[in-house]
């Protein structure tokens, strides 16, 4: 193949790829299809695995040699990437993979396949790799080969970041100055993306490079909403900036319509035609040659502006074909800066654990919001005004940051949204932008919580000899309006509507101490706390009274807040049993009463434990018959303390003692067997195991979820109902089914 044949040829797949890409939407699908277009393109038969060290994963081809399939997790050792970053390798061919175990494990290795690795470096820290395998061709390969390969890998792990989302924003305008970037030459063009943060420094950066090597001038210009109808700059070259600060594009204009339509780079002359002189004008203040358009999956993102070339030569099909390139990597890094923008701003309002749920279909995440039912709560200081000003400034500010980093925290351990800080009121939303089934549940008792938090802070302000805290609560459920509202500049989640606004009433009406909400959420609550009627209201602007109630504390909440300082988040184990058990009850046409009855007992089903040796429960030995017995008696102490104490309803009492009878009669207290064993503990027998499967635990690590599914279906008909089994299985089939067809298994 004649050089100059075979680097078009390469160009053309890359640009090719790069488009591509941009339809994969599980990173499990994308080894196998970097391995089959290199292949194709290469006459070998070349495998790729990607190793992402962020995520600590491997994802590779689905053609993989034992031999292969060892050696790919080395990659993750420490040793061998310290020892590699002293040699300072860009590219690495089987001598050096010899050499390095050499030098690392001084052992001599048998590699029965050639390779190519490309370590991916962010700074001085080396991020991912890219590996490839195969026979002849690895062996013997130049440097256009090469080239091609690293745009192909670069082009692929920008894909990979912008669906597991791992491109990190980096910390400050000095590290954002030094973003690393490398410029890679395919007869003149070809771009290494490998860190993003704001997106007008990412402009920046990319137009510099292509400003040096195509233009004198560029101007890039991104969309300013969700629907790709408005594009301002964000970043030039070149042009008086005085002229750039006044552009503004829309769908309206003809060369944007034109561009949209043949999603190609056009140059000016060829536009002359269909130009009004209004744009002409705009045109020629951004010195246009060419407008270049950023496509993603989404739609035109965004124009890119060239000026004349600095050599004065016309723009020809292969420069247009090296803009193609650069224009799609730009895109999927747009994408990606977009998501880790996203991640950065959900994470000031969830916890961690909910960001990757939110970002696995970030195209839901609208400005203009949508109707969800939701739970909404209110917290507020009693009297605070008067008592800051008794204080110091210091003591103010030691003061809420405390009450708020609190408070805030018992949020997120209930997976519900921080909506704002009010002065020293806190505002939390359950529902959105993730649902649960039980969102008045979790946010009664993230109040109940609240109110312990701060009776645990004023015992150290007692001690100081610091005024105590007090604060009022009130909690509404209902439809509101939810999404991230504002304009372009300056964006809040948030949430709009009368459940709001009683909500904020509650709060304002609450006494020291006392936790207000509505029938709504008591109706939703009852079996779950204790609760008196307080008062009916009237609330400004609303026709209808609303009837209140005091919320006095959980059933059960000092046995609650035991297990819970003996096993954290030991309650959100409970939430998660209760989930599944009522999606099983809703299949088995059970009552609204009976759900809600079902899902408050399981909050109950360990409260026999209190008292015991926790040790005994998470003995990592065997368990003596002495201790067995203990074990065993939980349940009995439990059932007795939930009828006699508690005056719980008969199935509740049932479900604590009967919770670990199995189908077969091999449970305990009483051995019972197969339909003898009331309802609510089959069911509950069967989920439970699950989630103790997959969860972690003193004496063992978690089970991953394929395995604990494969147990059950080992068990059916043996410990556990297989009539229920089967059930429990479609729902997690669906549930998983789900996750596939959002990405968040990506």
């Amino acid at each position: 193949m004649a050089m100059e044949t075979k680097v078009v040829d390469y160009l053309s797949t890359v640009e090719r790829v790069t488009r591509e890409l941009a339809e994969i939407e599980s990173v499990k699908q994308l080894p196998q299809y970097i391995s089959s277009q290199l292949s194709s393109t290469l006459n070998d038969d070349i495998q790729y695995a990607f190793v992402d060290r962020e995520s600590n994963k491997i994802y590779e081809s689905a053609h993989i040699e034992s031999n292969v399939k060892n050696l790919l997790p080395f990659f993750l050792d420490d040793k061998f990437v310290d020892e590699l970053k002293k040699l300072d390798w860009s590219v690495i061919d089987s001598r050096g993979v010899r050499f390095l175990f050499s030098e690392v494990f001084e052992q001599d290795i048998d590699l029965e396949a050639s390779f190519l690795i490309m370590p991916k470096k962010r700074g001085d820290t080396i991020v991912n790799f890219s590996v490839l395998w195969g026979s002849v061709k690895l062996e013997k390969i130049d440097k256009e080969e090469i080239d091609f390969i690293s745009s192909v890998c670069n082009a692929s792990e920008l894909k990979v970041a912008n669906l597991i989302g791992t491109s990190k924003p980096l910390a400050g305008d000095r590290d954002l100055r030094r973003k690393a970037f490398e410029l890679k030459e395919i007869t003149g063009m070809g771009i290494d993306l490998t860190s993003l943060g704001k997106e007008d420094f990412f402009g920046s950066f990319l137009l510099h490079v292509m400003g040096r090597t195509l233009s004198k001038t560029a101007v890039i210009l991104l969309s300013t909403n969700e629907n790709n109808t408005e594009y301002a700059p964000v970043a030039s070259r070149g042009v008086l900036k005085k002229f750039v600060e006044r552009i503004h594009f829309t769908d309206k204009n003809s060369f944007v319509q034109e561009l949209r339509r043949k999603k190609e780079p056009l140059a000016i002359p060829d536009l002359l035609d269909i130009l009004s002189d209004e744009e002409r004008d705009n045109l020629l203040k951004l010195e246009a040659a060419v407008l270049v358009p950023l496509i993603s999956k989404n739609g035109q993102i965004g124009i890119l502006t060239l000026g004349e070339r600095i050599n004065m030569q016309p723009y020809t099909d292969k420069v247009f074909d090296s803009i193609k390139i650069l224009s799609n990597q730009m895109v999927m890094a747009v994408e990606n800066s977009k998501l880790s923008n996203l991640r950065y701003a959900f994470s000031r309002y969830v916890s961690h654990q909910l960001v990757d749920g939110i970002l696995s279909a970030p195209e839901e995440i609208k400005l203009g919001g949508e109707r969800r039912k939701v739970a909404i709560l209110f917290a507020d200081i009693r009297g605070f005004t008067a008592m800051a000003e008794k204080m110091k400034p210091e003591e103010v500010v030691d003061l809420l940051n405390t009450y708020l980093s609190g408070l805030t925290g018992i949020v997120f351990k209930f997976e519900g949204t921080l909506d704002k800080y009010i002065g020293d009121c806190v505002m939390a939303v359950f529902g959105a932008p993730i649902a649960h089934y039980n969102d008045p549940e979790r946010a009664t008792i993230t109040a109940i919580e609240m109110q312990n938090y701060v009776k645990e802070i004023n015992k150290t302000r007692v001690r100081q000899g610091l005024p105590e805290v007090k604060i009022g609560i009130g909690i509404n459920s209902g439809y509101a309006i939810s999404g991230n509202m504002g304009s372009v500049d300056r964006m809040d989640y948030t949430v709009i509507g009368d459940v709001v606004n009683i909500a904020a009433r509650l709060e304002s009406i609450a006494g020291k101490g006392q936790i207000l909400v509505t029938k709504d959420v008591y109706d939703d609550i009852r079996y779950v706390v204790e609760a008196d009627f307080l008062d009916t209201i009237t609330v400004k602007g609303r026709a209808q009274p609303v009837d209140v109630y005091e919320v006095k504390g959980l059933l059960a909440g000092k046995y609650l807040n035991v297990l819970e300082r003996m096993e954290p988040y030991k309650i959100g184990h409970y939430l998660s049993i209760a989930r599944d058990a009522e999606l099983i009850g809703e299949r088995l046409d059970f009552t609204p009463e009976e759900l809600i009855k079902l899902r408050s007992a399981i909050l109950l089903i360990d409260i026999g434990r209190i008292g015991l040796s926790e040790g005994i429960f998470n003995k990592k030995d065997k368990l003596t018959p002495e201790e067995y017995e203990v074990v065993k008696s939980h349940v009995l102490r439990g059932a007795e303390y939930a009828e006699k104490k508690l005056n719980l309803y008969k199935e509740a009492v049932e479900l604590v003692k009967y919770h670990h009878e199995f189908y077969d009669g091999s449970g305990y207290p009483d051995g019972l067997k197969g339909d003898d064993i009331p309802l609510w503990p089959r069911i509950v027998s069967i989920v439970e195991s699950y989630h103790a499967m997959i969860s972690r635990r003193p004496f063992r690590e978690p089970l991953k979820e394929e395995e604990a599914v494969n147990i059950l279906k080992e068990e059916r008909g043996k410990k556990y109902d297989p009539e229920i089994v089967n059930i429990y299985l479609e729902i997690l089939k669906q549930r998983l089914k789900e996750t596939v067809e959002k990405g968040a298994h990506a």
